[in-house]
C-alpha cells in the first residue's frame, strides 16, 4: 500500500505514541502529507515541563488549543514562571476539549485564573500542587474544585490541600471519582467525608504521614463503617505502630492490593498472616518496605528468626509473597524487611559501605548470602 493511501485514523494512532515536540518539529516536516496528518491530529498530550524554553514559545504559538486533550504545567525550579508565561502566550478559553490537567507548584491566583477560563466539562483527571496559598481566594478555589468533582465523568484527583481547605469543599453525593492521591496530611474526618460521598472510589494513595488519621479512628468506629468500595490502598509514610495500622485496615475489608512503606518494626510474619486471613480475605498482592532502627545490635540469629516467620506455606505456597530481611550487621542496627520486587521508589545504597557486611536472608534460600558488586547505582 502506498503511504498516501494510509488511513488518517491509523496515522493518528501512531502519533498517539509520540510526544508533542516530535510530532510538531519532526513528523510535520517530513512531507506535505505528514504535515496534513499532523494538522488534523486532535489528541495532543501537552506536557510543557519537559521542553526547552525556545520550544516552549514555539509550541504555544503553533499548537491549536482545541486539539489538546491533556495539559501539564509547572512552576518548579527548572521551569520557574512557566505558568505565567503560558497564560500570556495562549488563549485559555480555546482549550475546550481537555480531559486531563496537571498543575505543579502553582500559585493559588494562577489556579483560579486558569480554571475560570478553561472548559472543564470533559475533565476526567485533575492534579495540582499549590505552592503559594492566598487566603483571599479560598471561596473561589473551593467553588472551582467543587464544580470539577461534580462532573459526571470525573474519575481521578490528586492534591495537596490543607485539612481546613479540604473540609470546606462540598463533595457531591454519589461523586464519580475512582482514584484519589493525597499529598498532604489529612484527618480521618476528611477521608470519611470523601469516602462517604464516593461509592466508586476504589483506589487511594496516601503520601503523607499517618498519625493525624489514626487519632480520629475512635470517633469513626462508633458508626460501624467500612469502606468496602476500596480495593487498592497505598500508604507511603506509615509512622504508626502495628496495632494502630490494623485498626485502620479493619475499615478496608475489600482491598485486593496493599502497599506499605514504614520505619516501624512490623516484622512479625505470623501476625500479618493471621490478620490477613481473618480480615483481608480478598488481598492478593501485598507490597511493603519496612526500615527499623533498633539500638540493640542484631545477630545473624535475630535476622533468621525474623525471616522464618515469613517462610510458612501461607507466604510461600498460597500467596507466593517472597520477602527479604537485610541488615548491615557490622556498621548499623537498622533492619530492612521488604517484599520482592522492591516497591520503594528511591533507595540510598552505598556499595563500599555494604559490600562486605550487608547480610540478607530471603524466604526462598535457607542460608544467608552477601551482596556482591553487581549493583552499581541506585
Amino acid at each position: 500500500m502506498s503511504i498516501d493511501r494510509l488511513p488518517v485514523e491509523l496515522f493518528h494512532c501512531i502519533l498517539d505514541n509520540l510526544n508533542t515536540e516530535t510530532i510538531i518539529f519532526s513528523v510535520g516536516y517530513v512531507c506535505r502529507l505528514f504535515r496534513s496528518f499532523v494538522n488534523s491530529y486532535d489528541r495532543y498530550i501537552f506536557n510543557l515541563t519537559l521542553v526547552s524554553k525556545s520550544n516552549f514559545y514555539l509550541l504555544c504559538r503553533l499548537i491549536n488549543p482545541v486539539n489538546v486533550i491533556s495539559l501539564t504545567l509547572s512552576n518548579e525550579e527548572r521551569t520557574s514562571n512557566q505558568i505565567d508565561l503560558f497564560i500570556l502566550l495562549v488563549r485559555l478559553r480555546q482549550f475546550t476539549r481537555l480531559i486531563s490537567i496537571n498543575l505543579i507548584d502553582i500559585n493559588e491566583y494562577q489556579l483560579n485564573f486558569i480554571l475560570k477560563r478553561i472548559n472543564l466539562n470533559f475533565l476526567t483527571s485533575f492534579s495540582f500542587t499549590i505552592k503559594k496559598y492566598d487566603d483571599r481566594r479560598i471561596k473561589t478555589t473551593n467553588n472551582l474544585l467543587t464544580s470539577i468533582i461534580t462532573q459526571i465523568n470525573f474519575r481521578k484527583i490528586e492534591f495537596n490541600l490543607t485539612n481546613d481547605r479540604l473540609w470546606k469543599i462540598s463533595w457531591p453525593y454519589n461523586c464519580s471519582i475512582q482514584y484519589l492521591i493525597i499529598n498532604e496530611d489529612i484527618t480521618m474526618e476528611n477521608i470519611f467525608k470523601i469516602l462517604q460521598s464516593s461509592p466508586h472510589l476504589n483506589k487511594i494513595i496516601l503520601k503523607q504521614k499517618f498519625s493525624k488519621i489514626i487519632k480520629n479512628l475512635s470517633q469513626i468506629s462508633r458508626y460501624n463503617i467500612c469502606f468496602r468500595q476500596l480495593t487498592s490502598l497505598t500508604m507511603e509514610k506509615v509512622n504508626i505502630n502495628i496495632d494502630e495500622l490494623e485498626s485502620f485496615l479493619l475499615l478496608t475489608p475489600s482491598i485486593v492490593y496493599l502497599k506499605l512503606i514504614s520505619e516501624q518494626g512490623m516484622f512479625d510474619g505470623k501476625r500479618w498472616e493471621q490478620f490477613i486471613e481473618k480480615n483481608l480475605l480478598h488481598l492478593n498482592k501485598f507490597q511493603f518496605y519496612f526500615d527499623y532502627w533498633d539500638p540493640v545490635t542484631k545477630t545473624l540469629e535475630d535476622l533468621q528468626l525474623i525471616i522464618t516467620s515469613f517462610r510458612t506455606p501461607f507466604w510461600i505456597e498460597y500467596k507466593k509473597w517472597f520477602v527479604i530481611c537485610a541488615c548491615d550487621i557490622k556498621r548499623s542496627t537498622t533492619v530492612s524487611l521488604y517484599s520482592i520486587p522492591i516497591c520503594k521508589n528511591f533507595l540510598t545504597y552505598d556499595i563500599e559501605l555494604h559490600k562486605n557486611s550487608l547480610v540478607t536472608y530471603n524466604t526462598t534460600i535457607d542460608n544467608y548470602q552477601f551482596i556482591d558488586n553487581h549493583v552499581n547505582y541506585l
